[in-house]
């Protein structure tokens, strides 16, 4: 997933919001536990995530995630956001993180992950 960082999605400093990272984090978390699933998928939780360097307004945002182990009803994932200067075209590491997404019905039980 890429995407241009924007102005509003900037904190007072200037840089991208830690909250505004950790949304992305979780829709590309999301998208990779259904689209692997085949099924409505949840956060369960959410495991080190380290903000290494900020992001600028005008960087290319970069994440990719990776499933790194697969329960019963589970997925662990692990999450790498980078972002690239497009005028420098240099490119940092900003963040890593690992999420758990729960497979579920429509009563919200777990289910298995077939």
């Amino acid at each position: 997933m890429s995407f241009l960082a924007e102005p509003n999605d900037a904190n007072f400093s200037g840089n991208v919001h830690g909250g505004k990272v950790m949304k992305w984090i979780d829709e590309i978390g999301y998208a990779l536990a259904v689209k692997f699933s085949k099924k409505y998928c949840v956060t369960k939780f959410v495991d080190d995530i380290e903000f290494l360097k900020p992001i600028q307004i005008g960087d290319l945002v970069i994440l990719d995630a990776e499933i790194i182990k697969i329960g019963i009803s589970s997925l662990r994932i692990k999450v790498d956001v980078s972002s690239l200067n497009l005028i420098k075209n240099k490119t940092k590491k900003n963040c890593e993180c690992f999420v758990v997404f729960v497979a579920v019905d429509k009563k919200g039980k777990k289910i298995k992950i077939n």
